[in-house]
């Protein structure tokens, strides 16, 4: 029995993965930042301590971090989030240098490629891999508005430059940001020059991407890759229902076959050389029907519960990598399509603000089913749905979050 510790883990994602991780005989403690929350209500977890936001309060969350480890004696440390991902690689090398556990997690320099979206396309472009046009925005100077004219002219040229190359509409994406916050739709250099300034004071960094006229759905492509380069296992959804509506999280998808995408982030991951689990977001251009590699979220997704439907137990791959000694990962790359996944308590605000509820195949009253599953609990483990729901209604009532989500 190995000792894990789950970080963000209020995260959908933690009930599934700690499922399978207890199945396994796994000892589990999580770190949380809310305890009205789905990954906090399951009751797979061994241990739970409310801890600080590893994003609102970073130097908070190190300073308890580094305090809860030094009584602990863990194995491995598993991100769950995107912001206690981003934490972990940067304090990687002194967690397994001083106090011996093992991080399932890509090295700074290596994760910052996947993380920030600039970098990946560049990547993307220079071996030929699916991705959308895109070019860095020019940094916007803190005294803009007081600047010389022939400071905002070079601006503004800037500005032309990047949009004459990715083209109108356009989506003002930042660098770094989590779940499409501050990602905006522009339609012509006017609103390129109006909202863009605005959104790097909040977000740093951005990029000018070409703008994707998707049908109603998105892939989602889930991968490992062992340090040997082999991949050990893969996952394709097909994500039909989001909310919020304009582009957001899974609430319902399908696993689908699709060798093409596949081989495409494959290739990907290897130009990377990377390390472990990665998680790709690809859209399909309504018109032409051409797929583009938007982004890699360095970390097990929500719609993780999917993989283990389709009979890919991420969990054990990441025991057996990690912890191993010597032993052999299972080739998971075969998995069961068909399979039905939805996230309940999301489930219900797409049900209110769609209007496609009662059209929408297969129904939305379908509950049940031998091939349908669900990503936030069970029958055994019905509370994860409940406080995870009440958790979503209490985050859609906050303004600041319905601005970020869904602007553009």
């Amino acid at each position: 029995m190995s000792k894990i510790l789950l970080l963000d883990g209020e995260g959908v994602q933690v009930v599934c993965m700690a499922r399978e991780l207890s199945k396994l005989g796994h000892e589990l403690t999580a770190l949380c930042a809310q305890k009205v929350s789905s990954g906090y209500a399951t009751k797979y977890l061994h241990h739970k301590y409310k801890s600080p936001n590893v994003r609102l309060e970073t130097e908070a969350f190190r300073a308890y971090f580094y305090k809860h480890l030094k009584p602990h004696q863990y194995d491995l440390i598993i991100p769950m989030g995107d912001e206690s991902a981003y934490f972990l690689s940067r304090e990687k090398e002194t967690v397994e240098q001083l106090y011996k556990m093992q991080c399932a997690v890509e090295t700074y320099s290596t994760f910052e490629l996947a993380n920030d979206k600039q970098k990946l396309m560049e990547v993307c472009e220079k071996y030929d891999i699916v991705h959308p046009y895109t070019r860095a925005l020019p940094e916007v100077n803190a005294s803009f508005d007081n600047a010389q004219d022939i400071v905002r002219l070079e601006f503004r040229e800037s500005l032309k430059s990047v949009a004459e190359y990715v083209e109108f509409p356009a989506m003002i994406k930042p660098n770094l940001s989590a779940g499409a916050k501050g990602i905006t739709k522009v339609e012509n250099m006017e609103e390129l020059e109006e909202q863009y300034p605005p959104i790097a004071e909040v977000f740093g960094a951005c990029t000018l991407q070409q703008y994707v006229e998707q049908p109603d759905y998105y892939y989602n492509v889930m991968l490992f890759r062992k340090r040997d380069g082999e991949i050990a296992a893969s996952t394709v959804i097909k994500i039909m229902r989001y909310f919020p509506l304009k582009g957001g999280t899974s609430c319902y998808s399908e696993t689908v076959e699709h060798p093409f995408l596949l081989e495409q982030c494959e290739r990907c991951l290897d130009k990377l050389n990377w390390h472990g689990f990665a998680d790709f977001d690809v859209l399909e251009d309504k018109r032409t029907g051409e797929l583009k590699i938007i982004e890699i979220n360095p970390r097990v997704p929500s719609s993780l519960q999917a993989s283990f439907a389709a009979g890919v137990n991420f969990a054990k791959i990441f025991v057996d990598e990690y912890l191993g000694n010597g032993a052999e990962v299972f080739d998971m790359r075969k998995y069961k399509t068909g399979q039905q996944v939805r996230w309940f308590g999301l489930d219900v605000m797409w049900f209110l603000m769609s209007p496609q509820r009662f059209s929408f195949r297969p129904s939305w009253f379908k509950f049940w089913g031998k091939n349908v599953s669900y990503h936030d609990g069970t029958w055994r483990d019905p509370m994860p749905m409940i406080a995870g729901s009440l958790q979503g209604v209490v985050k859609y009532l906050d303004p600041n979050f319905r601005k970020a989500k869904l602007k553009g």
